[in-house]
């Protein structure tokens, strides 16, 4: 039962790419409304707060939307446009060559502190301290990290993303860890965080 609702959904999500692929306004503004803050928060976690961040959500947003026609349903449609988000961002990283990556975090995808949300507030402040160490982290690993710690995905889905063979995700994944680690060591609310692991 519950494949068959996920490959109803799936299939609904093949027939929305092809109808904003083919200029429905309004299919493209479903889009881009259910992508935009799953896009955000991962270029979030992968520039913290470069003043160029910005600028790398609309680019990730562009190339989804404009590559909307080569979407099969083979995966979720969030998933499917987390690869193109991911890409996106370590090309530009890699084109830019940026000295200054990490810069004092002024906002997170998450806003601003509710009233009575503690727990929500506790939240976004590790998200904070995450995405400023992430950004301290080699390219290739915070790109793993990203992938497992944030978004949740597995090695096999990680490897499959990336198109690099399980052990090698393994392997960043490992070195990744043991660099964060060191950076972490002074936050203990990051150690207990990196403790309790991602899926």
């Amino acid at each position: 039962m519950a494949l068959e609702i996920e490959s109803a959904f799936r299939d609904r999500d093949v027939e929305l790419a092809r109808l904003a692929s083919g200029g429905d306004r309004r299919a493209l503004q479903e889009v881009a409304l259910r992508l935009y803050d799953r896009v955000r928060t991962t270029v979030f976690y992968m520039v913290g707060g470069h003043r160029d961040a910005e600028d790398m959500v609309q680019v990730a947003m562009v190339e989804i939307l404009r590559s909307l026609g080569a979407y099969e349903g083979r995966s979720k449609i969030e998933r499917w446009a987390d690869r193109i988000t991911t890409r996106t961002v370590m090309r530009r990283i890699k084109n830019r060559r940026w000295k200054d990556q990490v810069v004092q975090i002024q906002d997170d995808p998450g806003g601003d502190r509710p009233a009575d949300h503690e727990e929500k507030y506790a939240r976004r402040a590790v998200r904070r301290r995450l995405a400023v160490l992430l950004g301290q982290v080699p390219e290739t690993h915070r790109e793993v990290l990203t992938l497992h710690w944030v978004l949740g995905y597995r090695v096999a889905e990680i490897a499959e993303s990336l198109g690099v063979p399980a052990n090698t995700v393994r392997d960043r994944l490992r070195r990744a860890k043991k660099k964060f680690q060191r950076l972490a060591t002074a936050d203990p609310v990051l150690m207990d965080w990196i403790e309790r692991d991602r899926p």
